[in-house]
């Protein structure tokens, strides 16, 4: 009998490789950008932080400083113009948008703009599309500042694709009647999405919030009472009798008369809210330093004086300088792709806004 026995030859291996095309229908749930956030969690952020700017106070107000002093008295326009023309037109009226779109850009961390062209004139008008809408944005893998188009979430199930300006199939000689234009905010290196202004307070907002509608409650509580009745001695069927008859409490200012066998005390909660200023001024410090403004922003007056409150709000204002310039090259942006698409060429534009010193300080 043999020792060894021989082996088998192995199966050999065969490679298999799906075809092109049998991907060509399916879309990735993610976008491409190296570290995009999975759509759901993209938007499970966007909706906590728009259902908080529409019931909390201070999450609307931050954004009503931000467009306030980053539009101040309103924008001026000059340079080519069809700029003017664009900006005036009934169908656009940017003056009405501005503060809308700043806002929007705040909150959601991101603008898209669609540019529809009349085919008459050569006129775009803008409107916005929601960022809760837009499931994925889809760029060049090898430059991720290249956008190629933007998938828009609609009643049908394949949804609406978008083409960004620019992009392949987008040129001069088949424009599209309708593009995309994509502006992030706050976007990290890597990413294709922007990220709110709201993004790092909310949580500390719904804090506040919660915290303040515990000190409501406790509050209301500490003025209930309840009366307690004791009887001395009850004879048979003599509590069941007190019960029936003081079924309704007596009402407040009324006068109890009894005699030594029964007594009537007023029974308070012990609750110990004792002074919890200092917690509330902790979270409201939080939700401020996260949004970039002292506490005399919003309306604490009483935290600083007449120099330190100019001295704290320094960092400030050249946060909101800093925004107004990226929002006035947006502005510019957009018109500039609307005159290219109207056959315009490059223009020549400028959009300025006042000053965020000058409306600190109160000068015309």
């Amino acid at each position: 009998m043999p020792l060894f026995r021989r082996r088998k030859p192995a199966p050999e291996r065969r490679a298999f490789t799906v075809a092109p095309d049998e991907d060509a229908a399916y879309r990735p749930l993610t976008s491409a950008g190296a570290l995009e956030r999975p759509w759901h969690e993209h938007r499970a952020e966007l909706e906590r932080i728009h259902a908080a700017c529409a019931a909390n106070p201070l999450a609307a107000r931050l954004l009503a400083l931000t467009a306030d002093f980053v539009i101040g008295s309103g924008a001026t326009v000059s340079g080519h113009p069809f700029a003017r023309r664009f900006w005036e037109h009934p169908l656009n009226r940017m003056d009405t948008r501005l503060h809308e779109w700043c806002q929007e850009w705040s909150r959601s961390g991101e603008l898209f703009v669609a540019l529809s062209r009349n085919a008459v004139d050569g006129m775009s008008y803008v409107r916005l599309v929601p960022a809760l809408l837009i499931d994925a944005v889809e760029a060049d893998p090898d430059d991720l500042e290249r956008e190629l188009r933007y998938h828009q979430l609609t009643a049908a199930p394949e949804g609406r694709y978008w083409p960004a300006a620019g992009a392949p199939g987008a040129g001069d000689d088949a424009e599209p009647e309708q593009v995309l234009l994509h502006y992030a905010l706050n976007r990290p290196v890597g990413a294709l999405r922007g990220v709110s202004d709201l993004a790092q307070v909310v949580p500390w907002l719904e804090r506040y919030e919660l915290w303040l509608q515990d000190r409501v409650r406790i509050n209301r509580y500490k003025g209930a009472y309840l009366w307690h009745v004791s009887v001395e001695n009850p004879l048979p069927g003599q509590l069941e009798a007190r019960r029936a008859q003081y079924g309704r409490p007596p009402r407040p200012g009324s006068i109890i008369i009894t005699d030594a066998a029964e007594r009537w005390q007023a029974i308070q909660p012990h609750i110990d809210a004792d002074s919890v200023e200092a917690d509330g001024r902790a979270m409201r410090l939080m939700i401020a330093a996260g949004a970039g403004i002292p506490l005399h922003y919003l309306a604490e007056g009483d935290t600083a004086t007449r120099a330190t409150a100019r001295e704290m709000g320094t960092a400030t204002l050249r946060h909101y300088a800093q925004r107004q310039r990226q929002f006035a090259a947006l502005i510019e942006d957009v018109i500039r792709q609307a005159a290219r698409r109207a056959g315009e060429g490059e223009i020549d534009v400028q959009v300025a806004f006042e000053s965020v010193l000058a409306q600190a300080e109160g000068r015309p």
